[in-house]
């Protein structure tokens, strides 16, 4: 089967990315602030590879900050209160901005405990906020593009892992897509969840993104397997429609 990608504005074959997508000025996915849609101003319909590479940056963005409810890297005790905990990110990095993370005994209706002692556990952005996340992508340049999110679920501790569900929201320039995940898998030791699902709604636009355990993840739109997503570098591929 032959694979097809697209280059924005190539007028061919090669990368699929937005032009909405792309950073050339050091501002938000979205373009250049001269280009911004005026706030009253109707944002034009998204064309499906156009969702689907917004869909993409979700899927990359959870896969990158998911784990750290598994890794309980440079967290402050928040308020004193035991087992909630805030961690900053620290600047210079991919990842910018803090999450909290919450943990428990006894599952979704337990007592907060110490991380090691957790069964479950949350992680969420606080109110207002989004952490901000830039991933490069070959022979295009920088996207950066921002996520708040509420996410829960339960903490195998022999095995490392933790399956989530939630929603959020994607923030890339005038737009603002929602997101649902289901039973995503995440492990401590990849990047890569090992299963579960993403629904990605834009406009009139639904979404299934599936993870599978390896760098890649797969889009289908109207129950159709269509594209593929490379959870590195966040290039979308057409492998069917």
């Amino acid at each position: 089967m032959n694979h097809k990608q697209w280059k924005t504005g190539g007028g061919g074959l090669g990368v699929l990315f937005l032009p909405i997508l792309v950073l050339a000025c050091g501002v938000l996915v979205g373009g250049c602030e001269s280009d911004s849609v005026a706030p009253h101003d109707e944002l034009p319909e998204l064309t499906e590879r156009e969702a689907t590479q917004q869909a993409a940056l979700v899927a990359v963005g959870l896969a990158q900050v998911g784990p750290e409810l598994l890794t309980f890297n440079g967290f402050k005790a928040l308020e004193n209160e035991l087992g909630v905990y805030l961690r900053t990110f620290p600047e210079g990095g991919d990842i910018t901005g803090s999450v909290i993370l919450e943990y428990f005994t006894g599952g979704p209706g337990g007592t907060h405990s110490l991380w090691g002692d957790a069964d479950y556990g949350l992680l969420y952005t606080p109110e207002g906020e989004m952490v901000m996340i830039e991933i490069e992508v070959p022979e295009v340049g920088t996207a950066v593009f921002g996520l708040d999110f509420e996410l829960h679920g339960d903490i195998d501790q022999g095995a490392d892992t933790a399956t989530i569900s939630g929603s959020g929201n994607l923030s890339t320039g005038d737009w603002n897509p929602s997101f649902t995940i289901t039973d995503v898998v995440l492990t401590e030791l990849s990047s890569y969840p090992e299963g579960g699902s993403l629904e990605f709604v834009t406009g009139a636009l639904n979404l299934m993104v599936e993870y599978g355990g390896d760098e890649t993840a797969t889009v289908s739109i109207n129950d159709l397997i269509t594209y593929e997503i490379d959870l590195d570098t966040g290039i979308v591929t057409l492998i069917g429609g």
